[in-house]
């Protein structure tokens, strides 16, 4: 049996954790970023400076779009600090953490529904962002109610998985003029230049890209951190 080591297991370095300080510190900052997108489309509460399509004939969509941004950018501010080690020590966890769920994650998952259902972009966009908002709803749930019931590591993973849907609104407007540019070479020759054809089947096709990949992520990052936390635990008793 290896002799024990003297380095108290707090002070040794963790492989990997400068790489995640870097990674959690970028998606803040493209998290801020995005807030103040998508905010600024909506600060006159002009419906004609919408970013989406509005249902005709239906004088809710625009309020509940407007809660949905409100919501939807509470939580990506208020999510990114969770993961800080310094914050997840101190009672601020516990406020961020209320603040994001009750003023951010759930009451943007059901507006967020609702604005799904109301969309003008075909029955695929409504089924990818109705499905968004019930796994939002559904995980931030399962995470406080584990929270509540001193189940920590479970509700860690939970809210791993709730930030990677949170972070579908950073995705999103990373994708439409990615892919918009991307793939203009097929707007003449399958399209017919058919510009709203195009753009259409593209944003329909973002509606699932945008969150699907963020949660294979997660789960791949949720698999590694078990997988390393098992191999230490491992190592301590040898």
């Amino acid at each position: 049996m290896d002799a024990p080591s003297t380095t108290p297991s707090s002070a040794r370095p963790r492989p990997g954790s400068r790489r995640s300080r870097i990674a959690l510190t970028v998606l803040t900052v493209l998290c801020v970023l995005t807030a103040l997108f998508a905010v600024s489309a909506y600060v006159g509460l002009d419906p004609g400076d919408s970013q989406v399509g509005l249902r005709e004939g239906v004088a809710l969509h625009y309020p509940l779009l407007i809660v949905h941004i409100v919501t939807s950018t509470t939580a990506l501010l208020a999510l990114p600090l969770q993961f800080r080690p310094a914050l997840r020590r101190s009672g601020a966890h516990r406020v961020i953490g209320r603040v994001g769920l009750f003023a951010g994650v759930l009451p943007g998952a059901v507006s967020g529904l609702g604005v799904a259902v109301l969309s003008t972009s075909g029955l695929v966009a409504q089924a990818g962002f109705a499905l968004l908002s019930v796994l939002w709803f559904a995980f931030a749930v399962a995470g406080y109610r584990a929270v509540r019931q001193g189940r920590h590591a479970e509700h860690r993973e939970w809210m791993v998985r709730v930030f990677a849907l949170t972070l579908a609104g950073v995705t999103l407007r990373v994708l439409i003029p990615l892919l918009t540019l991307l793939l203009l070479p097929l707007l003449e020759p399958v399209y017919g230049g058919d510009e709203e054809l195009y753009f259409l089947e593209i944003y329909q096709a973002i509606t699932w890209l945008c969150w699907v990949p963020n949660l294979i992520a997660a789960e791949w990052f949720l698999g590694r951190y078990r997988t390393t936390r098992s191999s230490r635990w491992t190592s301590s008793r040898s």
